[in-house]
């Protein structure tokens, strides 16, 4: 996996390109699978977020913005060029490993749809729990159907640990533990 010895470096305008590529197919640090709150950073306009069409609260003064994101379209952001200083700031650990040239596009893409694959059996779980609520973090809807669920949700905690494990090792930058 990644370069080989006698690979050439990749340009930076391809690594952005290929990042770039990466993002928009995934969506995972928008969308409430990796995140439930971003929060805002000092030189974030919370004025300027808001006539974005964010939703912006309050916890201890401190402002943030829950996940999935109101400005994320299917996977591309539509505030790109006004995100928040975090957004900006982030990259998961297959963009990191894309510009260190450890994995390929290629790679990186195939990680990106294992994931795909599991967040979309967790949802088919939820669904058919009676929790189709997207408009609320993954990880949250996990929790309400496990904590209120009669029923054996064994298949459901699999796929959510199997989840959990693969996003942070290949993608969080500091590991989550699965609650519940």
């Amino acid at each position: 996996m990644g370069k080989s010895a006698d690979s050439i470096l990749m340009p930076a305008t391809d690594i952005t390109a290929a990042a770039s590529r990466l993002c928009t197919a995934c969506g995972m640090c928008c969308n409430g699978v990796l995140f439930h709150i971003v929060r805002l950073q000092a030189v974030d306009s919370v004025k300027r977020l808001e006539t974005l069409g964010l939703k912006i609260n309050r916890k201890k003064r401190e402002p943030y913005f829950n996940q999935p994101c109101r400005a994320l379209n299917g996977c591309t952001c539509t505030i790109y060029a006004d995100r928040p200083t975090r957004c900006r700031l982030f990259e998961c650990q297959q963009i990191q490993g894309l510009t260190r040239e450890e994995v390929t596009e290629a790679e990186a893409l195939d990680v990106i749809l294992q994931a795909r694959d599991l967040v979309a059996a967790v949802e088919r779980l939820l669904k058919e729990r009676g929790n189709d609520e997207v408009s609320q973090p993954l990880g949250e809807r996990y929790r309400q159907v496990v904590e209120e669920s009669g029923e054996d949700v064994a298949l459901l905690q699999e796929q959510m640990q199997a989840l959990n494990d693969l996003l942070n090792r290949h993608f969080r930058q500091e590991p989550v533990a699965l609650t519940v």
